[in-house]
């Protein structure tokens, strides 16, 4: 009998799989219930290990996924199927520097603006997105990128500071993809 054979004689197969997910359900309600407050989330979230979330400034849609080590400490609005890499920084207020006589530590802060992440977004590993920004629908920002301006739906941005590379689709591909977004979207 092969090694394989064996396994699937003492147990089935989907049996480590379900408890696989039963578990990560418990690890993000235990997270979302007594480490974090968020503003809402919706279902079907998971987030990594390592994340840091400033409390009570962020909203999370449905089908979204938040990776290992981010650090979230800026007011942020996350549509559905959103998908954050792991090492991604979403920042802002930063700290007053044009108070003449004064040290920036003690200037204070400028107005924190909050970023908007919407529908079918995808930010890549080790982003950093400055406040005030919005990810348009659909669009793609590459992995190490500093965004600092918006980003329009659809496109694919790198490099820093962020700037366009590429559309992810286009013409009827555009119009196609757009129209299933909105039956799922209608799906609830």
């Amino acid at each position: 009998m092969q090694p394989d054979s064996i396994l699937s004689a003492n147990r089935p197969l989907g049996l480590l799989a379900k408890v696989k997910k039963v578990l990560r359900r418990l690890r993000i309600w235990l997270l979302l219930t007594f480490k974090y407050k968020f503003k809402s989330v919706g279902c079907d979230f998971y987030m990594g290990y390592g994340t840091t979330i400033r409390r009570n400034v962020v909203s999370v849609g449905d089908h979204c996924y938040i990776g290992n080590k981010c650090h979230i400490a800026s007011h942020v609005d996350m549509g559905n199927y959103v998908m954050v890499a792991s090492h991604v920084s979403m920042i802002g207020g930063d700290h007053r520097f044009d108070v003449i006589g004064t040290p920036s530590i003690h200037a204070g802060r400028n107005i924190n603006k909050p970023i908007v992440i919407e529908d079918d977004a995808w930010i890549g590993h080790g982003a950093i997105i400055m406040h005030g920004i919005r990810i348009g629908e659909g669009a793609i920002v590459a992995a190490g990128a500093l965004v600092t301006k918006d980003v329009l739906p659809y496109s694919i941005v790198g490099s820093k500071p962020a700037e366009i590379i590429g559309q992810r689709f286009e013409g009827e591909n555009l119009k196609k993809h757009k129209q299933i977004l909105t039956q799922l979207r209608n799906k609830g």
